[in-house]
């Protein structure tokens, strides 16, 4: 009996073909002036302190410039006076892009609700050129946090701590319509996605390799350096399909409605990929203030939401 995940993607491919289916703290000293690309509108950050642990009891609060007592990890961030985020140097938009020469998106617009609250202006470190690239610069201390639409991995998780989920996305395939119906041939379609064994792009140094590994073992991964060589590669059949969230396949074809004569998509209702923010492994009071951001904003963004607000 096929897998339940395969077998929603064969009912997607009869109907319709879319479904609902450490290094050291020191690093921080050395981080690049030159990554600077936006900045959140926050009140001005009160002069840097050397930070003092209370002598009294036993508490392992730190003393700031305006006299509160904060968790170290918080501390460390009022102290300096900013908070620095970690984000894919490539745009990937409605997320985070440069529009007009200023940092725009949903990822931004959480960095910056964030940075908000806790009183400092936030600085986009956007030197990181791979999603793999953006969990080492908060591993090593380079930024106090890392959001860039990314996915926790097992790879990840041993660098990193991760947030709650503040948005999901479901999985999805672009297929070419050529290409599969040649590795098809005769056999039953749940038999043919159970036992995919085709070409399979994904974006290298990305969350997909690894669901890609997880997801549909037999297949032969071919990694890109970005989501366009891809599309690339699927349009001109040098893969079978390409393996990303619903909202980026969804938007192949919405911009080019034509490309469905030679191209389908295929979404899984029960596989997810769950977009969290990234901290250091030991700022656990900074992870729980982010959960708290998180749980209190008002409606989570959905792929549906997110598509209506591309212009």
């Amino acid at each position: 009996m096929a897998p339940r995940p395969l077998l929603a993607a064969f009912a997607a491919l009869c109907l319709f073909g879319c479904v609902t289916l450490a290094q050291a703290q020191a690093a921080r000293a050395s981080r690049p002036a030159g990554s600077v690309h936006a900045h959140a509108p926050a009140p001005a950050p009160a002069p840097a302190v050397a930070a003092s642990v209370q002598p009294a009891g036993r508490s392992k609060l730190v003393a700031v410039a305006d006299g509160r007592l904060l968790a170290p990890d918080i501390a460390r961030i009022v102290n300096q006076g900013e908070l620095v985020v970690a984000m894919l140097g490539i745009d990937t938009p409605p997320f985070f892009s440069l529009k007009n020469g200023k940092l725009a998106g949903t990822d931004v617009d959480l960095a910056l609700r964030i940075g908000k609250e806790l009183g400092v202006p936030v600085r986009f470190d956007r030197s990181a050129q791979t999603f793999d690239g953006v969990a080492e610069t908060v591993a090593i201390g380079q930024a106090d946090m890392g959001i860039s639409r990314m996915a926790r991995t097992l790879k990840r998780a041993q660098i990193v701590h991760f947030s709650d989920v503040y948005m999901r996305l479901g999985h999805a395939l672009l297929i070419n319509r050529m290409r599969f119906a040649e590795m098809a041939g005769d056999q039953p379609l749940p038999q043919v996605i159970r036992n995919f064994s085709g070409r399979l792009g994904v974006i290298g140094n990305s969350a997909w390799v690894e669901f890609g590994q997880r997801n549909f073992p037999q297949a032969k991964l071919v990694s890109y350096p970005t989501w366009a060589d891809v599309i690339k590669a699927v349009k001109q059949g040098e893969v079978v399909a390409a393996y990303r969230d619903e909202l980026e396949v969804m938007q192949i074809l919405r911009a080019d409605p034509g490309l469905a004569l030679s191209l389908r998509t295929v979404t899984f209702d029960d596989l997810d990929s769950s977009q969290r923010i990234m901290v250091g492994i030991g700022d656990d009071t900074l992870l729980a203030f982010i959960n708290e951001v998180i749980a209190q904003r008002g409606e989570k963004p959905t792929a549906s939401s997110v598509l209506k607000s591309i212009k």
